[in-house]
């Protein structure tokens, strides 16, 4: 029976799926595996169930002759040296599609934190200074009717678009590498073909857009210097920002207060003046973190590993060039 290595201990229903096909090889340290350590465990395997922080390096991917597919529970893949992987004719799997809902529902309520101050008047109950009714130093602002400028529209930006506009009423105008004139259409979305013209004059900014050398701090000091008093939201990648650029932004106003969910490095050094700032909200890549999405995106991840061993096409594979 061919091998399975799981890289996590967290898939129960994943594994009891998988149990039908393979022998399952399950991780059940509290730690990650390290290079090492995955090279040994997936000896002989066939293919491997990956987590977004598993580095597959090249010296993972050239230690098995026996490796098929590497299947990894995420949207994203830049985690898996995909160059190697070609060469030695590896397939890869993600799990894009069964988060959209999920991810959009966390930026909305991210937005909303920033919005009325709810993480920053917490913190201020927690540490005693809540002695009076006095609500001046926790004003925030609405989100009805106001602007929201959005960075790369995909499947989940999309989503958040329509709680943005049919929730709230919001002026929604965004930027993509490919313009959406049937999303224009059915939202009424404005296109805008430059960033700095887009983020000048908004009041939410929500970043979306996958990482590549292009988008690599897409969002840098010249971009932080136009924003005025905007609220930021990164649910997408840590490096499409410049977080020491965010932090001046910060300090002289151009960014009022901001929500990330994925940070550069991850996770952040918790000393850090970026994660102890009181206007900065950061929350542990949670977007896609509903009990129910976790399971579906593990169960996709399984299937995309026996419909390789099935010789189907993967429920969905990540093509490379």
């Amino acid at each position: 029976m061919k091998k399975i290595f799981v890289t996590r201990n967290w898939h129960v229903e994943a594994v009891k799926l998988l149990e039908n096909y393979f022998e399952v090889i399950v991780w059940n340290k509290k730690s990650i595996p390290t290079e090492d350590e995955i090279i040994e465990y997936s000896k002989d395997c066939f293919g491997l169930f990956t987590e977004f922080d598993d580095k597959i390096t090249q010296k993972i991917v050239n230690s098995s002759t026996q490796l098929k597919i590497i299947s990894n529970r995420a949207v994203g893949y830049e985690n898996i040296d995909i160059n190697s992987a070609k060469l030695n004719k590896i397939k890869i799997g993600n799990t894009p599609g069964v988060l959209v809902e999920t991810c959009a529902d966390f930026t909305m309520g991210l937005m909303l934190d920033l919005a009325r101050n709810i993480t920053y008047s917490n913190r201020a109950v927690l540490k005693g200074d809540w002695k009076t009714f006095n609500q001046t130093p926790y004003l925030g602002t609405d989100v009805y009717n106001k602007k929201l400028a959005i960075i790369g529209l995909g499947q989940i930006a999309t989503a958040f678009s329509r709680r943005a506009i049919h929730g709230f009423q919001m002026d929604v105008s965004y930027w993509s590498r490919n313009r959406k004139i049937d999303f224009e259409n059915e939202l009424g979305l404005k296109y805008i073909d430059n960033i700095n013209d887009l983020i000048s004059s908004c009041d939410y900014l929500s970043i979306h857009c996958s990482l590549t050398p292009e988008t690599y701090r897409i969002i840098d000091k010249e971009q932080f210097m136009l924003m005025k008093n905007v609220k930021l939201i990164n649910t997408s990648r840590g490096p499409t920002i410049n977080q020491d650029e965010l932090l001046v932004a910060l300090k002289n106003g151009n960014v009022e207060s901001a929500a990330l969910d994925v940070t550069d490095p991850e996770p952040p050094d918790y000393n850090s003046e970026l994660v102890n700032h009181p206007k900065v909200v950061i929350t542990p890549h949670l977007g896609s973190g509903s009990r129910e999405t976790f399971n579906k995106m593990a169960l996709m991840a399984a299937q995309n590993l026996i419909n390789v061993h099935e010789n189907h096409e993967m429920v969905s594979e990540v093509i490379i060039d």
